[in-house]
C-alpha cells in the first residue's frame, strides 16, 4: 500500500481536498503495480511551515512511502505529476514544494505482517 502525506501551510478548502486526492491517485499509476485503489492519502492543511525563515509562501511537504518499489521505477513521472498537481490546486511554486521518498521493506495490515 502506498501512502502519500501532505502538508501545506495555507488552508485547503473540501474542492481542493478532492482534487488533490483525485490527482494523487492517478499520480500513484506511474509507479508499477501501483494504483488509486491501494493508495492511502493524508491532507494536513494550515501546518506550520517556514522556508529560509519565510512561512508567508505557499509551502508543502509530501511524503511518499510505498512498498516494494526499491528500483524506483516511475517515481519520475510521480514528482513530476505531484508538483504539478500542487501547483495546479493550491498554487505552491516547485522550489518551495519537497518530496520525500520511503521505501518501505515490510508493513502490517488486517492483522497480517508483510515482508
Amino acid at each position: 500500500m502506498p501512502f502519500i502525506m501532505t502538508k501545506v501551510n495555507r488552508k485547503v478548502t473540501k474542492e481542493q481536498e478532492l482534487q488533490l486526492k483525485a490527482g494523487l491517485g492517478k499520480a500513484i499509476s506511474f509507479v508499477p503495480g501501483k494504483s488509486e485503489e491501494i493508495l492511502m492519502v493524508g491532507i494536513e492543511d494550515q501546518y506550520h511551515l517556514y522556508l529560509r525563515g519565510d512561512g508567508t509562501q505557499a509551502l508543502a511537504y509530501i511524503s511518499v512511502a510505498i512498498y516494494g518499489t526499491a528500483d524506483h521505477q516511475g517515481y519520475d513521472r510521480l514528482n513530476l505529476a505531484i508538483t504539478e498537481l500542487f501547483y495546479k490546486v493550491l498554487h505552491v511554486n516547485p522550489e518551495n514544494l519537497f518530496i520525500d521518498y520511503e521505501d518501505i521493506k515490510s508493513w502490517g495490515t488486517s492483522g497480517y505482517f508483510i515482508e
